[in-house]
């Protein structure tokens, strides 16, 4: 999720805005993104650049860039 308010709902099929790869967005805090440990800086420029979710595999590679720096 990009933002760190809790969410419930039906799990959906989203597209990423990075890579245009789909894959499933609980859309609770059971999803699959509250296992990474995602910088807050990193959660500030998802919220402000896309209104849905990225993958896993884009949000892995944010961190990983944010950890460089």
């Amino acid at each position: 999720m990009t933002t760190s308010e809790p969410h419930t709902g039906t799990p959906r099929t989203v597209t990423c805005p990075m890579c245009g790869q789909q894959f499933t967005c609980g859309l609770s805090t059971s999803c699959w993104c509250v296992t990474r440990e995602v910088p807050e800086e990193v959660r500030r420029n998802l919220a402000a650049r896309f209104k849905t979710c990225v993958c896993s595999a884009c949000l892995d590679r944010l961190v990983e860039e944010a950890r460089k720096t």
